[in-house]
């Protein structure tokens, strides 16, 4: 039983009367709406193969905000997204111009400059000699993650 016919256990295959869009051709599913049932079934459409297999169903509901989200159930097939105009998310307005993004961008910098001095400084004291053990002591952390974390900028310093 499919989940169709579970939504209309009385309803029988081939009862309704569909007729082919002139997109139903060659190798595309061909798309069979859902009879009227309980109001979780409205717009549900089975998309079925060749052979009358369902490869998934597709029903669209509107979200909690003004947006609209896409529902794949029952998925047989891998299934490939394509489209120019498809947003999948839209995309968020940003005011560059705002105090916040600005100071956001100015800290994300001076972060990724605070990284690149830290290699440095832990790829010169290994130069000079100090060990995992004093080099966890001054960052505040194990040796374990002290090695982990810097131990690449060993091998690239040399």
């Amino acid at each position: 039983m499919t989940p169709r016919d579970a939504q209309a256990p009385d309803f029988r295959h081939g009862g309704h009367l569909h007729e082919p869009t002139q997109y139903e051709a060659g190798g595309r599913l061909k798309p069979r709406p859902w009879p009227v049932g309980p109001s979780e079934s409205h717009g549900k459409v089975d998309f079925d193969d060749g052979e009358g297999k369902v490869v998934f169903t597709l029903y669209v509901q509107r979200g909690p905000e003004e947006e609209y989200v896409l529902h794949v159930e029952h998925l047989a097939a891998p299934l490939r997204v394509n489209g120019t105009l498809l947003r999948l998310s839209p995309a968020p307005r940003v005011d560059r111009d705002a105090a916040g993004f600005r100071r956001i961008t100015v800290a994300r910098s001076a972060a990724v400059k605070a990284e690149a001095e830290l290699d440095a400084a832990v790829s010169a004291a290994r130069a000079n000699g100090d060990s995992w053990e004093v080099i966890g002591a001054a960052l505040g952390t194990s040796v374990k993650i002290a090695r982990e974390r810097f131990g690449h900028a060993e091998t690239t310093a040399k």
